[in-house]
């Protein structure tokens, strides 16, 4: 079950030069053990590459791209000099290529008239940098007000002022360090693109832009060290790679002691690293970018820590907002339950349970929609029987409105909003003293965006945002940060089990659909929906055949693997929903011909979904499911824990 938390975090900081000490005695001794190998990396990229200094005050001063690679020499807008005393060691490890980038582009996003024309004109240079290359890691902390409200703001504005998130770490909320008398923390991490390449050259002119953010969201300058703040926005790595002036050090000096700046960046990865099954040591390549170091550093540190055994304790959670009052909860440890309230006259399995005949339709729909427009949903049977759901487990109630099984009849977004929005409704307020949460199976995005003021807490997409192109925008604009699940699919209900969409590469199911769940991400991400608000779930019984989908249920970790290796930062950690409930393929095996037959197949593959990494099971019946999930539970929390120890003890060993 996905559980509420409480715990505090520390903020993320790349701070400002006067905010640290290096010699300062918060260093801890466990961390100083890990040092060489930053202090290994850090000295091969120094050996393989050199920048020539800033030039105080010049506006325009030529600085080396990739040199050792045979890049071009580029341009870039002022910026200001590194301190004295570290010029040459940070200028040695910078990189410094800028990104060419379209004035309209910039305009659009209100970046200031004189950058854009700067940044127009050097686009028109031949650069060595690949297109939409990153350009910094940023994180995110909070601890006063709407925190996930904050972090809300602080993307659009960033993206507003040109600096596009391309990868999102999951939410982490962790007990306060240095000053425990104050609110939980709640921390991120975040690769970014500057599309003015004159801000993104320069790491004090981002820090500029991330300052100004700062202050529009009530953070005031000054303020207590390590105390309370409403937002922070730092810059752990940049593109130029090692940089220090009076303002500003990149990376910051302690970010190798703090889980909670660690845990973040683990979970976040560039493309190319798929291509990276092992590397052998620290200096293995020692032309690698600033950033893709990093991460790979800081992912090495953060397993040398204990990794993902902190995870869950009291000091560190993952943490999402959901349900009422969107409360952070983790995940990963109870298996949640959804419950299936169909508002429909024609689902494959339990249609028309709910409904009342309806006099009055208006016969201004097609006749097969007028047909199932007579079939009114009973309001009150769906409340009763919500309650019953809830009472036997469910944390979810799903409420859908219109069949998506192979063949089925498609309804408008009017008809399918006539049926659910009225549940929602009623749903919301019945069960507003629980911790259930009423989610809506929608693919129109006038349906979600009309539930969502109903009260729904969650938006169930079985299509991923490909069935209507405002989908994915309504969900963003969703007042609450709902989360969304993205559901793999290919085709609609009539065309997803033709031969050509039930084929995959390679037979690889679970790998294509993770790859093909990404892209969709990726998508919702354009649009603008948080990467931390989207689950994914692959698509059982949907574009694929009953082979395929047996392969999918029994690699789910193969699902989110793929997703991982082609840098997917929160989806690949994000809680996964599977549904198997009464489907075919269950059929097929145990000879139930009637969808009512297949409970106990149900429970089976429940459990079965459990073992291989679901974080929430979609049924019928959940009073028939219910104590297989929570069996599975126990045995995976065994193998968690033995799983755990085997971690801390590799810790303490490399430690001691």
């Amino acid at each position: 079950m996905l559980t509420g938390s409480n715990v505090a975090t520390m903020p993320f900081f790349v701070e400002e030069r006067v905010a640290f000490s290096h010699g300062s005695s918060e260093t801890s001794a466990h961390s100083k053990a890990h040092m060489s190998s930053i202090a290994r990396a850090l000295r091969a990229t120094r050996q393989a590459r050199v920048t020539p200094s800033l030039a105080p005050g010049a506006d325009a001063a030529p600085l080396l791209g990739r040199g050792a690679r045979g890049g071009r020499v580029g341009r870039v807008g002022a910026c200001p000099p590194m301190s004295r005393h570290r010029t040459t060691a940070a200028a040695a490890l910078g990189r410094w290529s800028p990104l060419p980038t379209a004035r309209p582009a910039l305009l659009d996003r209100g970046v200031h008239a004189a950058s854009a024309a700067s940044a127009t004109a050097d686009a028109t240079r031949d650069r060595s940098r690949p297109d939409r290359a990153p350009t910094a890691v940023i994180a995110l902390g909070s601890n006063q007000g709407d925190r996930v409200g904050l972090f809300r703001e602080a993307l659009r504005a960033l993206r507003a002022s040109g600096v596009v998130p391309r990868s999102h770490s999951s939410l982490y909320e962790t007990a306060p360090a240095y000053v425990t008398d104050q609110p939980a923390f709640l921390n991120a991490a975040v690769i970014v693109r500057v599309e003015d390449e004159s801000v993104g050259a320069c790491p004090v002119k981002l820090l500029d832009v991330l300052k100004r953010t700062e202050r529009r969201l009530g953070r005031a300058d000054g303020g207590r060290r390590f105390g309370p703040r409403p937002i922070d926005l730092d810059i752990l790595f940049h593109d130029a790679g090692a940089f220090e002036n009076d303002r500003l050090v990149i990376p910051h000096p302690r970010f190798h002691e703090r889980d909670f700046v660690l845990a973040p960046l683990a979970d976040l990865a560039l493309e190319a690293d798929a291509e990276r099954k092992r590397v052998p040591n620290e200096n293995a390549n020692a032309n690698e970018d600033p950033i893709r170091r990093g991460l790979r550093v800081a992912r090495a540190l953060w397993r040398a820590r204990g990794g993902e055994a902190n995870v869950g304790t009291d000091a560190i959670r993952r943490v999402a907002p959901f349900g009422k009052n969107d409360a952070l909860r983790d995940w990963g440890r109870n298996t949640a339950i959804m419950g299936i309230l169909n508002a429909t006259p024609d689902s494959f399995s339990d249609g028309g349970a709910l409904s009342c005949d309806d006099a009055d339709a208006d016969g201004s729909g097609t006749d097969a929609e007028e047909t199932l427009s007579r079939k009114n949903v009973d309001v009150g049977k769906a409340v009763a029987r919500a309650r019953e759901m809830v009472a036997d487990g469910a944390l979810f109630i799903d409420v859908g409105g219109q069949s998506t099984r192979p063949g089925a009849t498609r309804v408008s977004a009017a008809e399918e909003t006539r049926r659910v929005v009225p549940v929602v409704r009623a749903l919301a307020e019945a069960l507003r003293n629980t911790a259930a949460c009423v989610s809506v199976d929608t693919f129109y995005g006038a349906v979600a965006g009309a539930a969502a003021d109903a009260g729904a807490d969650v938006v169930n997409d079985v299509s991923g945002g490909t069935l209507c192109p405002a989908m994915l925008r309504a969900v963003a604009a969703t007042t609450r940060p709902l989360p969304y699940v993205c559901m793999h699919m290919r085709g609609d209900p009539h065309t997803m089990q033709s031969r050509a969409l039930t084929t995959y590469a390679e037979d690889d199911v679970p790998g294509v659909v993770g790859r093909e769940l990404l892209e969709r991400a990726r998508a919702a991400a354009a649009a603008g929906v948080e990467p931390w608000r989207v689950w994914s779930d692959p698509g059982i019984g949907f574009a694929k055949t009953s082979e395929g989908n047996w392969d999918a249920l029994a690699h789910l970790d193969v699902v989110r693997s793929e997703m991982a290796r082609g840098g997917a930062g929160a989806l690949a950690k994000a809680p996964m929903l599977v549904g198997v409930s009464r489907k075919g393929f269950l059929g097929e095996v145990t000879g139930h011909k009637n969808a009512r037959d297949r409970d106990r197949a149900t429970a089976a593959a429940c459990a079965a979904a459990v073992a291989a990494g679901a974080d929430v099971v979609r049924v019928h019946d959940v009073a028939a499911v219910v104590d297989a999930v929570r069996v599975a539970d126990a045995v995976r929390a065994a193998r968690r824990r033995r799983r755990d120890r085997a971690r801390r003890h590799a810790a303490e060993t490399s430690s001691g």
